[in-house]
Formats: structure tokens, C-alpha cells, sequence
């Protein structure tokens, strides 16, 4: 048969640059049943080549088994070619061994699956013949339906599966026939059904046994944070080891939760290893205290020496991440929200006055999820910017959390409130939103934008409506929360096309009168597991994904790029003899002083201060009139001044900070793994298309205006590296201090470049 299916290959593919053919059956097999081994099988007698393709990751309650279980599971069907990758639906630790030239990729999944896949420009149907090396695009087969049963469970399905194997009333007697039914054998019987007791044995034994907001608000009480030690409660041993009853009874029956999500893998990969030549290594930073020889950076001492308070936050941040990584958001999960309310107000810190007023000024940007560029925050102090800059040439954005893909769809707002919300701006939060009729009328006659929105709209209102009224009050609060989400429609993509159909969320905001009060901590992906969990995520038109994680590998020339960087924020810096300590705000504050000085001569200060905050921050509270102003002379030129567009002056300060950070932005995403394009060269290569043909279009039309548009553009791409600097994707999101930023790199001047044509 083998031998049969090898001649008609190389009959097919005579003519044909491909040489190889690789076919690839990805899944998440938790666990894999005799469905699926027929379905490889099936696969296995039509390729010579057939891989079975699954992640090695852990998540409750659908995913509880390793690689290492998959594997040996899989492998009692005698199927051996079973292979570990980060997305199952790319396979690029399968793909890397060919030539992607001349070996071709074969997918095959159920025809629902399948048919969605090729509404994008990367996947298209096998018809029998391979035209195409894997780097063009890889093809799609729809396996044949294999319809089997769980007797008393209903079609067999991983769920089904799962749900039948974990019934801890079911004897071992019922159970075996059951298993054998599901297997066709009986090996991996204890592997299995222990595992699947386990999931429900430990987890609801650990949440009857404690009530989890009470032990919650005991422990917020205190002033200790997670990784505190015995020394940071008891003064002594002896007092230590009184406590050994309580650490049996409470603490140990956390740890068995613990133990159980983070099973027998190691899940953390910090690459520290010393090679035989002594390269390689060190571990990062121990502490956030200071540490080694004062001033120097060295042993474990890889960031500046941080002392007091400021030590205490990035310690406590960091603290809090590894909490979250082990397993604390399951625990939030089961309420401990609850527990986090206080009638204590924050207190406000005052911004730190100009250097020639004695009155601050207002501040704002960069509050709660607003993915805003870093200097787009005039509250971040030049410190801020250097540390910004030092953690991003590390690799260390993800200090406080992962950074995630900035994604380029259609963006839209989502909330839940007696059915599906939608909103567009600010205005449609502020009324509530509107619904699926509304949204349909705004993107009325506008092609796959129409259909982009509409088909969105339908699948969301399934999706979400798929899970019960309790989950959705978590998560939207009867209307007062919002979904920042991506609609990406490969047929209505922007700048960076996409390969397949998804609906993104982002992150999860809190609203009062129409302004961002507030974020839901891991809200985006919490809802996009609730939706997985009740296999809701995969719908008609699009699939729904949470914040796609990346990864941000260090910069390999960090010693040579940070201080090009630290002197260039340095010089612009010296223009207001400006220290760390100061805000950009303040920056601001200064050249409009100085304009003050200049245009209008030497008034008194309260009026500097009123005309600052009208033409710096567009505060319209100091009136133009002779009760504020009693020179006529000085009057009549405020007025005329006043007059001016300050939007053009206020972008012309911010332009070298804005290239900058441009500039930075290049640098760290060429250093970045895990891009949402399954194709990421030839989504480069698309791109760079569309900038040129933008180019081109706008050159030869011959508007003035926009000529001069495209030019000023042109320079900041050119100055930030022009076409190598393009990445297959908009950027990146971080968060810093508590509050969301964005790196975009060369996306910014390419957009306004081709959004010249289409807009």
C-alpha cells in the first residue's frame, strides 16, 4: 500500500518543484481515542510522511495531560510519529527538518474545521497535486467523519471522554469496558482514569475543604506577600514548628491543587545553563535589593541597584507574576475577588510642578489598557523611559505580565447586558452599546467589511451566550465591562494579513460614564477560556483566541543598544535641563514657557500658568479677556495665538521621542518569537508590497498635500531602517507600572503610508 501511494506521488509530482510531501494531524488529544487513531491512520495510507502534531500544554480542566502522557498514549495505537510543537496549527518544529521548497505541508482536519481554514490567503484545499513549498502556504485535506460512541455519554469526543473516565461512581468493572470501548484497549488504563478521578478529586476536595475568600481576606490582612518564608511570620524555629499542624491541615491541601496543575514537567525555560567553555548563564536577579559591589552590575545584580520602596515594587510585582503562574488566577477564579474590597481610598500624588510654576499641572495617558506608545504617557518620568528602554533590549517585558501580539483586524468593543453589546467609540459605551441590527446598518454596502463585522457579531452572540450567567456577570458586570477585541477577516485585512479567521481579545476594561475607570485582571483570557471550556471557540465564521503571548528574546548586541539609546533620550533631555525625576508632562510644561516668554514677553505668572495649560494641554479654563488679561496689546496677541492649531506644535515636540521609541520598537521585535501570521516572511512580503504600491499611487496622483504627507512618513521610516524594519505584525503589548503600553515599531509610518490610498 506504502509502496502504491509513493508511485502515484511521484507520478503527480513529476512536472512539480515539490519532492516531499508532509502530512500533519494536529490536535490537542486530551486524550487521543481510537477516532483519532483511525483518522491518522486514514491520513497514514494517503502520505508516506504523517505526523501527529500537539502542544505540551497543561490547563484545567480540558487539557490535563503532558506531552509525556500524549505521547505514550498516542503511541499505544503503534503510531510513532508524534511530535511536540508550540502551535499544532503551524507544526514548525515538524516543517524545519524539510526543505520549504521543495517539501509541501498537507493539514487534515474535521471538514468543520477545514472549511474555515481556507477563507485565508495561507491555507487552500489538497486536490491531489502539491504546487507549493511550505513557506508559500500549506494545503488543507478534510478527513472522513468517524462517528463512535461512549456508551452513555454520547458521541465520543475528548468531553466525552473525559467526562466518562473521571466518574469516580462508575466501578472498575464498568469503567474497563468503557475504556476498552474508547481505546480498543486497555493499556494506559491507570495512567488515564487516575489522572481524570484526580482532576475532579483534588480540585473540588481542595474547594469544600476551605472557603477560599475567607482564607483569601485572612492572609490580605497581613503585611507578608507569596514567597515570604517561616522568618517573615515567626520570630523563631520553635514558634515555626508550632504551626506544623495548621501548614498539615490548610497549606498542604493548596499544594496538592499546585502540584497537580503544574504536574511533572518543568514549566519555566530560563536557558542558564553554563556550556563546557563557561559561556552562557548567569541567572537573572535574586533580589531587586541592592546587592554585589555598590553601583556595578554584576553577579546576580543584572538591572540598577534599587533601594527602599522603589525595590519593594518590582519585587512585589514580580512576586505577584510567579504567583499567578502556579495557579493563583484558579484561585481567584473560585472568588477570591471577594475578599480584595476596601472602603480605604488611595492616596494621590500630585505631579511635580514646572520648573517655573508653582501650580501642577492636569495629567493623563496611559491609564488602564489604553494601549498607548510610551510617550504618549506625559506621566512617565524619564527614569521611567530609560528603564522602559533597559527591560525591553533584556527581553524583560513580562516583569509584571507576558507581553501579547498587537494584533492589526478591525477593532471593536464587546460587552454582555441582556444579550450581545457592541460599540465603536466612546459614545456607544457611554448609551450601552448597540446591537447586532446597528452594527449592521454602520457597515451597511462596505463589502467584507460588512461581512467581517456581521459574521463577527453572530459568533460572538453564540459564543459567549454559549456560557452560563454566572461567568458572564465575572466577566462583564451587567454591561459595565468591555471587551477590547481584533475582528481578523483575512478578506478585510488592513496592513498585516492574516491566515485564518479569529476574533482576539485583548483585555478586559472597566467603565463609568463612558472613561476607562478600571481593568479586569486576565479578564481577555479568562472569557476566551470559558468559551474553549464549553467548546464554543470554534464557530461558523471564526475562531476565538485569547491575547496571543510572545516571546521577547534578548537583544544580542544589549551592551552596544542601550547606552545608543540612553544618549540619544539624554541629549533630548538637556534641550530643559530635564533629570530622571521629571515628567514628560513637565518637558512640555518647559517649551511652552518658553514660547510664553518668547511670543508674548514678560507677564505675570498666573497668566504663563493659564496660557501653558490652554495651548500645552489644551485646558481651556484660563479665559481670554480683559479681566484675565489687562494689557490690550497683550491681549490682542494671545488671541491671534490662541487662534493656531497647538494639536501641530505638540506633535513636533513629541516627533524625536516618537522616533525613538520607533526605533526601539524595531529593535526589540526582530527579537520576538510566537507572531499570530503562520507565514511570518511572506506576511513581511505582502507589506512591503503595499508600501510601495502606496508610494507609487500617491507620487503619481500628484495631491500636493498628500505628497508632503507621504514624505514626512518616508522620513520616519527611513530614519527608523525603512523596509528592514518591517516585522509580520503590528507590535507588541506590555505592561509597566500597572498600566498598558505598546511598541510598534515600523507599523505606525507604514499604516499612515498605505492608509493614504484606502482611505
Amino acid at each position: 500500500m506504502n509502496l502504491g501511494n509513493w508511485l502515484v506521488e511521484q507520478i503527480v509530482n513529476e512536472d512539480s518543484k515539490i519532492k516531499n510531501i508532509v502530512a500533519i494531524y494536529p490536535g490537542r488529544f486530551q486524550p487521543m481515542g481510537a477516532h483519532h487513531a483511525k483518522t491518522y491512520k486514514w491520513l497514514k495510507s494517503k502520505f508516506k510522511d504523517a505526523y501527529v502534531a500537539t502542544s505540551g500544554k497543561v490547563e484545567l480542566p480540558k487539557s490535563p495531560f503532558s506531552f509525556a502522557e500524549k505521547k505514550k498514549i498516542v503511541n499505544s495505537y503503534g503510531i510513532s510519529k508524534v511530535i511536540q510543537v508550540k502551535s499544532p496549527y503551524k507544526a514548525d518544529e515538524i516543517l524545519k527538518k524539510y526543505d520549504p521548497e521543495t517539501t509541501a505541508a498537507v493539514f487534515v482536519f474535521g471538514e468543520k474545521d477545514a472549511g474555515r481554514l481556507t477563507g485565508g490567503k495561507f491555507f487552500s484545499q489538497w486536490k491531489g497535486k502539491a504546487e507549493i513549498g511550505y513557506r508559500e502556504g500549506a494545503y488543507i485535506l478534510a478527513a472522513p467523519h468517524i462517528s463512535m460512541n461512549v456508551p452513555g455519554y454520547g458521541e465520543m469526543s475528548g468531553t466525552a471522554i473525559r467526562k466518562a473516565l473521571g466518574d469516580k461512581d462508575l466501578d472498575k468493572k464498568q469503567k474497563t469496558k468503557i475504556f476498552k470501548g474508547i481505546f480498543g484497549h486497555t493499556k494506559n488504563y491507570d495512567l488515564i482514569t487516575n489522572k481524570l478521578e484526580k482532576l475532579s478529586e483534588v480540585i473540588e476536595g481542595f474547594c469544600h475543604y476551605l472557603d477560599i475568600p475567607d482564607l483569601l481576606k485572612e492572609n490580605l490582612t497581613g503585611a507578608h506577600t507569596v514567597d515570604d518564608g517561616p522568618r517573615g511570620y515567626w520570630g523563631n524555629q520553635k514558634s515555626w514548628k508550632k504551626f506544623g499542624s495548621y501548614i498539615q491541615a490548610h497549606i498542604n491541601k493548596g499544594m496538592e491543587v499546585l502540584n497537580y496543575l503544574t504536574g511533572t514537567e518543568e514549566f519555566f525555560d530560563h536557558k542558564t545553563e553554563f556550556k563546557a567553555d563557561m559561556s552562557g548563564g548567569p541567572t537573572g536577579a535574586v533580589s531587586y535589593f541592592p546587592v554585589g559591589v555598590p553601583g556595578a552590575i554584576a553577579g546576580t545584580n543584572r538591572l540598577a541597584d534599587k533601594k527602599g520602596r522603589d525595590a519593594f515594587k518590582r519585587w512585589a510585582s514580580w512576586s505577584k507574576y510567579i504567583a499567578t503562574s502556579v495557579g493563583y488566577e484558579f484561585v481567584n477564579y473560585l472568588g477570591a475577588e471577594l475578599s480584595a474590597t476596601t472602603n480605604k481610598k488611595e492616596p494621590t500624588k500630585s505631579p511635580k510642578p514646572g520648573t517655573l510654576m508653582k501650580e501642577s499641572l492636569l495629567l493623563e495617558g496611559g491609564a488602564y489598557g489604553h494601549m498607548s506608545h510610551p510617550f504618549d504617557d506625559r506621566g512617565l518620568t524619564f527614569g521611567d523611559f530609560k528603564q522602559i528602554i533597559d527591560i525591553s533590549l533584556q527581553g524583560k517585558l513580562d516583569l509584571e505580565q507576558a507581553p501579547t501580539e498587537k494584533t492589526d483586524g478591525q477593532n471593536l468593543f464587546i460587552t454582555w447586558n441582556k444579550g450581545l453589546k457592541a460599540a465603536r467609540n466612546g459614545g456607544d459605551i457611554k448609551k450601552g452599546g448597540v446591537d447586532s441590527k446597528a452594527i449592521a446598518s454602520k457597515f451597511a454596502g462596505r463589502g467584507n467589511i460588512e461581512k467581517a463585522f456581521n459574521y463577527a457579531m453572530n459568533d460572538l452572540s453564540k459564543a459567549i451566550g454559549s456560557i452560563n450567567d454566572k461567568q458572564k456577570e465575572k466577566i462583564f458586570d451587567g454591561g459595565n465591562n468591555w471587551v477590547n477585541m481584533e475582528i481578523m477577516w483575512p478578506a478585510s485585512s488592513n496592513v498585516v494579513s492574516y491566515d485564518a479567521p479569529n476574533l482576539q481579545f485583548h483585555n478586559v476594561l472597566q467603565y463609568k460614564d463612558g472613561s476607562a475607570v478600571g481593568a479586569v485582571n486576565g479578564g481577555a483570557r479568562v472569557l476566551a477560556g470559558m468559551i474553549k471550556q464549553v467548546d464554543a471557540n470554534v464557530q461558523k465564521n471564526f475562531s476565538i483566541i485569547g491575547p496571543q503571548f510572545l516571546k521577547v528574546n534578548p537583544h544580542q548586541d544589549y551592551s552596544a543598544k542601550k547606552p545608543y539609546f540612553i544618549t540619544k533620550l539624554n541629549t533630548l533631555m538637556s534641550k530643559y535641563n530635564m533629570s530622571d525625576s521629571n515628567t514628560f508632562a513637565e518637558y512640555h510644561q518647559a517649551y511652552w514657557e518658553e514660547f510664553v516668554s518668547k511670543k508674548i514677553g514678560n507677564v505675570n505668572n498666573t497668566i504663563k500658568i493659564g496660557l501653558v495649560k490652554r495651548w500645552a494641554f489644551s485646558d481651556k479654563s484660563f479665559r481670554l479677556n480683559k479681566k484675565t488679561i489687562a494689557d490690550e496689546k497683550i491681549l490682542e496677541k494671545v488671541i491671534n495665538i490662541d487662534k493656531q492649531k497647538h494639536e501641530g506644535q505638540v506633535k513636533k515636540n513629541m516627533l524625536p521621542f516618537e522616533k525613538l521609541f520607533f526605533e526601539l520598537g524595531v529593535e526589540v521585535l526582530k527579537n520576538v518569537e510566537g507572531y499570530l501570521a503562520a507565514n511570518p516572511d511572506k506576511a513581511v512580503q505582502n507589506i512591503r508590497k503595499q508600501v510601495k504600491s502606496a508610494i507609487s499611487v500617491v507620487r503619481k496622483g500628484g495631491d500636493i498635500k498628500k505628497i508632503n504627507r507621504l514624505s514626512q512618513q518616508l522620513s520616519k521610516l527611513n530614519s527608523i531602517g525603512g523596509m528592514k524594519a518591517i516585522v509580520p505584525s503590528e507590535g507588541l503589548v506590555f505592561v509597566y507600572k500597572g498600566k498598558t503600553y505598546k511598541l510598534t515599531g515600523a507599523f505606525a509610518p507604514i499604516n499612515q503610508i498605505t492608509g493614504m490610498i484606502y482611505f
